[in-house]
């Protein structure tokens, strides 16, 4: 039998599921714009998570959030020296950009392969074996890896302090939607019977719960809830885990006479991609000696341990479990996807509708678009509200398709590094773009990632066939470089430049 848990308010503006990172940062918005908001976490607030590389993208989001709802904390977070100078024990790692290097195959007989070679076919290519693509002018503007414990805990402290009613430990055991909708929330304190109760009731209900959340059987069948993972290309396995003593990668390049002086920044201030023909290895360096490591496969693919590769093995020799994961997390299919958006008075950010992959980072900045949009829809007058309301759902699905098929190609693309940069440079040039187009004061509830460009779309599929077609990669080079050009002014696919992809843009304000 459930007792009642004691009374504090319980009539809420807003209900939020979910205390992570865009829950969090929702709830601070609104609180700090007088809504009255309530957030619900079913476990302790700042776990363990990933999802912890910034963009460019997501940066200038947290920018124009803080400056348009007086939140100077917000802005001080959107680029690394003003985070450290702000906030000096909010844990996160300095990011000048994405950087890749191909490790090639592993023998069939499962020796170790060779190390690392920056020019391993330079008798038939002189491409090398490595892409750098710059993110920021220089370190003045550096992006962040979020330790995201710290990151979502601060949201969360900040959103109290602004005057929300962040609860912890507490799940929605029961649901009925409506105008407003009422939750029956639950203390979790062990025991069934020790579980206390309340009701509470708010006219909107916003799923941030992300990808392990779980609504309330009778919420999730109201709202007709339904997991639609097979509408996702992308197909990918992970193992994940936070070490201490992982070794540099800018060291090991430099000890093997590859660290070149033409590298626009140091390698291993970036999010590191380490790929090869079986998958890739992530690595995201933060300062206080923590660094998320991260080995995905392609589902369809035979699993290859990473410790075949020589390089890789050599810089996790000394490697040990951080405190906050004391072994992998695995994952058996990292991409997931549940409809509806939308319901009535009901509203899934994206983070909640899908996980599409940790390659190419763009989680968070999705996230922040979400965080942007809902804030300016809640906040409206009711006829703008629902024509806000009225595009959300369809933009937020049909971006995340979007991003799904460009990340889909990259991983058709991993036996070599020339491959995977041609069709990298798609899902770079359709970042870019909506950089360029949020920063240049365009509306951030348009859809982004070229979706108003049918010609873009048009391109992603006429290069998934050039691929079907098995194109060599200067064949692949030589047909896209031409068609790209349209649709990107920073120097993309220039095989000049060496895979050395330098800022050209205007530094951020």
């Amino acid at each position: 039998m459930r007792r009642k848990m004691p009374d504090s308010s319980t009539e809420y503006d807003v209900a939020i599921l979910g205390g992570g990172f865009s829950g969090g940062l929702l709830a601070w918005v609104l609180a700090a714009r007088g809504m009255r908001v309530l957030l619900l976490e079913r476990e302790r607030f700042g776990r363990f998570a990933i999802g912890e590389s910034s963009t460019p993208m997501a940066d200038l989001v947290m920018r124009q959030l803080g400056q348009k709802y007086e939140l100077p904390q917000l802005h001080a977070l959107s680029t690394y020296p003003s985070w450290k100078e702000a906030f000096p024990n909010l844990r996160c790692g300095k990011k000048r950009g994405f950087s890749y290097y191909h490790h090639g195959g592993v023998p069939s007989d499962n020796r170790i392969g060779d190390g690392f070679h920056e020019h391993k076919d330079q008798a038939t290519s002189p491409k090398r074996n490595s892409l750098l693509v710059t993110a920021s002018p220089s370190d003045t503007w550096a992006d962040t890896h979020w330790l995201r414990s710290d990151v979502d805990a601060f949201f969360i402290k900040q959103a109290t302090l602004a005057g929300a009613d962040c609860r912890e430990c507490t799940e929605v055991v029961s649901a009925e939607m409506g105008e407003p909708s009422r939750l029956t929330l639950c203390k979790r304190r062990g025991g069934e019977d020790e579980r206390a109760s309340q009701t509470v009731s708010s006219r909107w209900l916003i799923n941030a719960s992300g990808r392990f959340g779980v609504l309330p059987e009778n919420l999730a069948a109201s709202i007709g809830l339904r997991r639609v993972d097979q509408r996702l290309q992308t197909s990918t396995r992970s193992v994940f885990a936070h070490f201490r003593n992982v070794g540099s990668w800018a060291d090991e390049l430099r000890r093997t006479n590859q660290l070149g002086d033409d590298e626009p920044f140091d390698p291993d201030d970036a999010a590191q991609h380490h790929l090869t023909e079986d998958g890739w290895m992530w690595m995201l360096r933060l300062d206080h000696g923590v660094t998320s490591v991260g080995w995905t496969q392609p589902s369809g693919r035979d699993r290859v341990d990473w410790q075949r590769y020589a390089s890789l093995q050599c810089m996790m020799r000394d490697a040990k479990f951080d405190d906050a994961t004391p072994d992998w997390i695995r994952v058996d299919r990292v991409q997931r996807m549940q409809l509806p958006i939308r319901k009535q008075h009901y509203i899934a950010m994206p983070t909640a509708v899908a996980t599409i992959d940790p390659l190419h980072s763009t989680g968070i900045a999705h996230g922040l678009i979400g965080v942007a949009r809902l804030v300016d829809t809640l906040l409206s007058e009711p006829v703008r509200q629902q024509d806000l309301l009225a595009s959300y759902a369809e933009t937020v699905e049909r971006e995340l398709m979007r991003i799904d098929s460009l990340v889909a190609m990259c991983y058709r693309c991993l036996r070599s590094m020339s491959r995977f940069e041609a069709v990298s440079m798609l899902y770079f040039a359709a970042a870019i773009h909506s950089e360029e187009f949020l920063a240049s004061g365009g509306d951030v509830h348009s859809p982004l990632w070229f979706l108003g460009n049918a010609e873009f779309g048009n391109l992603i599929d006429a290069t998934n066939r050039q691929l079907d077609r098995n194109l060599t990669d200067t064949e692949l080079w030589n047909w896209l470089r031409p068609r790209l050009q349209p649709f990107q002014t920073a120097g993309l696919l220039d095989p000049a430049v060496g895979g050395r992809y330098r800022y050209t843009g205007e530094a951020k304000g």
